[in-house]
């Protein structure tokens, strides 16, 4: 019951984020529809860790819709604190409609580092099935049945493009997970965009990993 809650929260929230900033909706490229076409069939197509195994290297990609709720933690000499926790609804490699949980801090008006993921989820993530996530993890890809992605990025560089979208990009590492990809490494590059007044947003992952 409360897994069935967590995924009622997500989707819910960003259903609302979307209705209201529908405006902000990125139009989908001829090349990000059919990677994400290949992502599903693939999901549909592997079932199972041994299955999953057969391809000792590939290419992973995913889509997410997402909301970004900022944290502000109090004050430090060089100014606020500011955490952006945030969760998304999509598709992904190997896992299908999935759920997304990121953290970053703010350490610039468009740039922000890394922070753990189980800071303001851990909770969630637990009725996920999910515990024993590094620190280092800041992201992470979950099917909600017990097989998840973890992500490590690099530093996230934003740049305003209007009042209502920042667009941002950041290197990523594959540092494990659990279920079909416990034991996983690889690299990536992760891009969006979001809207800095309500934290609606969407992005993409793409990622060679690895066994």
């Amino acid at each position: 019951m409360k897994k069935s809650y967590l995924v009622t929260k997500i989707v819910f929230g960003l259903t609302a984020g979307f209705l209201v900033t529908s405006c902000i909706s990125e139009p989908e490229s001829p090349v990000l529809t059919e990677q994400l076409e290949k992502s599903v069939a693939l999901s549909e197509g592997t079932t199972g860790e041994e299955n999953l195994r057969k391809y000792p290297e590939f290419n992973y990609f995913e889509k997410f819709s997402n909301q970004i709720t900022p944290k502000n933690e109090g004050q430090s000499e060089f100014g606020p604190i500011v955490f952006l926790p945030g969760t998304g609804v999509g598709n992904a490699t190997f896992l299908g409609k999935s759920y997304s949980f990121i953290n970053q801090l703010a350490v610039g008006p468009t740039t922000t580092i890394s922070a753990p993921v189980t800071q303001y989820y851990l909770e969630d993530l637990e009725a996920l099935g999910l515990t024993g996530i590094p620190d280092n993890v800041n992201s992470l890809t979950t099917d909600g049945k017990g097989n998840a992605i973890f992500f490590e990025s690099d530093v996230n560089t934003g740049s305003i493009i209007s009042e209502t979208r920042t667009e941002f990009s950041a290197e990523l590492e594959v540092v494990g997970g659990t279920g079909k990809f416990l034991g996983v490494t690889g690299t990536g590059m992760v891009e969006g965009f979001y809207n800095p007044k309500n934290g609606v947003g969407a992005s993409t992952v793409r990622a060679n990993i690895k066994y």
